[in-house]
């Protein structure tokens, strides 16, 4: 499985900009309910995330966007699901 930190960087400018916050703003644990984000807000990013990364994510995976680190331990999931065995 590829390391969740590997994708904190591109998270954070897509919600920033999403959002319209500057990114010091937002560290990998600042609750996106404290920023305001509502829940259509999080399905866009969700949806934003598999085209970004060409994955696909279980709706069900929705309760874990609450922060820049979930939502990259998800995208690391995902990433590492897709990829062959052998």
């Amino acid at each position: 499985m590829a390391d969740p930190g590997t994708y904190v960087d591109e998270i954070r400018r897509t919600i920033c900009f999403a959002l319209e916050i500057p990114p010091e703003r937002l560290t990998e644990s600042t609750p996106f309910d404290e920023l305001g984000m509502t829940s259509r807000q999080r399905i866009q990013l969700l949806s934003r995330v598999e085209v970004t990364y060409g994955v696909s994510v279980d709706l069900d995976e929705l309760d874990r966007l609450v922060d820049i680190r979930g939502v990259a331990e998800v995208i690391s999931e995902a990433v590492a699901a897709q990829r062959p065995t052998g």
